[in-house]
């Protein structure tokens, strides 16, 4: 299944402008810049640079920016529009404009936003006169999709919080006990088709899925990896990942956190995501995924890396191992730490050594 998300379609710069919010999640406030990348024609995605007092104004700033910016996009963004927020706006935007135009041989256009009115600027021409935004290609795609954008950063970054305690998905005692006995890949196919059907559902994940994706990611790093490899190529179960993040139990979701923050990040997700999920994570893997991001670094040499075949020779690995720990801890030849059991024969006696009746075997279904 590849990516099959609701698109915009844009025809007046005053709707692009008026649909930036759609499209970074939130409404820029008047200290921020967007800086939003197309390949030809195609919208690729969008930056927004918060600028502070101690940062300044000056083209060294811009240009340091600009260089997180461009590498971020790679190589997938042939131009580039830098649209300036508030009465600061102009100047702004005009300082990426230039320090675009010295890094890069893509071409950048500078707008400015203020009160809900655009400016565009033209060289040799100066600032157009201001003209209100439209807001029906934003509207048409909230329609769509039933998602807002949120009005400040901050309310952004509380959509990523985890769900209260009373809200979390548990999974069943006898479920999560049958879980526990399988083998490494066999926990990793239950979960993996429990991603895709939660996907592919229109209502999404349920608390099910939820708890057998959050124990197998907490089970073990391979499963983990292996989950990772089924979201390139599909931003939708990256989304979903972020779910199973904010609703599973808490013992699980410094794993979950991993792995949902590293998702966002090989599918180019909102750095705002990343930051707000890895927070919670104890694991290497989001902190290098949030690291990443926040150096502005292109995901694709990652994604390029991501070897299938290497990922299942590891899981079964881990499924020997599963299976030898598990045969040695019932095996009658070893040592019963319990005196108040049964003892092994001893050598010499007339009982013969017998097995259980092999439960064992059906781990690998």
């Amino acid at each position: 299944m590849t990516d099959d998300k609701p698109t915009m379609r844009i025809t007046t710069p005053t709707d692009l402008a008026g649909a930036v919010p759609h499209m970074v999640g939130y409404q820029p406030d008047n200290n921020q810049i967007a800086i939003l990348g197309f390949h030809g024609p195609n919208y690729i995605g969008a930056a927004v640079h918060t600028w502070s007092a101690a940062l300044g104004d000056g083209p060294a700033h811009a240009a340091e920016v600009t260089d997180y910016i461009s590498r971020a996009f790679g190589g997938r963004a042939d131009s580039y529009l830098a649209i300036g927020y508030g009465p600061e706006g102009p100047e702004r935007a005009l300082l990426f404009q230039d320090a675009f135009t010295q890094q890069t041989e893509s071409k950048v256009q500078a707008w400015a936003v203020d009160n809900d009115r655009l400016q565009i600027f033209t060289p040799g021409r100066g600032w157009s006169p201001e003209a209100p935004l439209e807001t029906t290609a934003g509207t048409e795609f909230a329609m769509v999709t039933g998602a807002q954008p949120a009005a400040t950063r901050e309310e952004l970054v509380q959509q990523y919080e985890p769900v209260s305690e009373d809200q979390q998905a548990h999974l069943n005692p006898d479920t999560a006990e049958r879980f526990a006995t399988m083998a490494p890949t066999a926990q990793y196919e239950w979960a993996a088709r429990a991603l895709t059907e939660g996907t592919e559902s229109k209502t999404g994940l349920t608390d099910e899925q939820v708890s057998i994706i959050a124990h197998a990611t907490a089970t073990s790093v391979h499963i983990r990896d292996n989950l990772l490899a089924d979201v390139v190529g599909n931003g939708v179960k990256a989304d979903r990942l972020v779910d199973v993040f904010r609703r599973c139990d808490d013992a699980r979701r410094p794993d979950m956190a991993d792995l949902a923050g590293a998702a966002q990040f090989i599918s180019q997700g909102s750095t705002v995501a990343i930051e707000a999920i890895t927070r919670h994570t104890t694991g290497e893997l989001g902190r290098m995924a949030n690291h990443a991001a926040t150096l502005g670094l292109d995901p694709k040499p990652l994604v390029d890396s991501i070897d299938r075949n290497e990922l299942r020779q590891r899981l079964t690995a881990a499924d020997r191992q599963h299976y030898r720990s598990h045969i040695a801890s019932h095996s009658p030849l070893l040592p019963n730490p319990d005196p108040r059991a049964p003892t092994r024969p001893a050598p010499g006696t007339a009982h013969p050594l017998r097995q259980g009746p092999g439960a064992w075997m059906d781990m690998d279904r």
